[in-house]
């Protein structure tokens, strides 16, 4: 998905995984994004003095694509307005053949499957 965030002001949370997922995301224009667990702390590191901490993992433009393991909220902050790519594709897809369309939590392992597991 591609979100239009504005300037400093956080968005989140993206998604929740109560497990561990890969996420990839993309910041677009001249911005810098930082990714973070909760609102507080990405809203506690705006319009710090230079040489302040800032919480939050930082990424650029100039960075590409870059992967995250993630696990919990996911929170979004940018210095600059502009679009911003964001892909969990095992959370958002996850499809659970045994039950029918479910959520990612839903696990079956192979053990507990009968049959032929060349559809999985």
């Amino acid at each position: 998905m591609i979100l239009n965030l504005a300037t400093n002001i956080p968005s989140g949370p993206i998604v929740h995984v109560d497990g561990v997922v890969t996420i990839y995301i993309r910041q677009y224009g001249a911005g810098n994004l930082r990714i973070g667990m909760n609102r507080e702390d990405l809203i506690a590191g705006v319009n710090l003095a230079p040489g302040q901490i800032v919480d939050g993992i930082p990424q650029a433009a100039a960075d590409g694509i870059k992967q995250y393991f993630w696990s919990g909220d996911l929170w979004l902050i940018s210095d600059v307005a502009g679009p911003v790519m964001v892909l969990a594709p095992a959370y958002s897809a996850y499809i659970n053949r045994l039950k029918g369309a479910g959520a990612p939590a839903d696990f079956t392992l192979p053990s507990e499957v009968q049959g032929n597991l060349s559809t999985y």
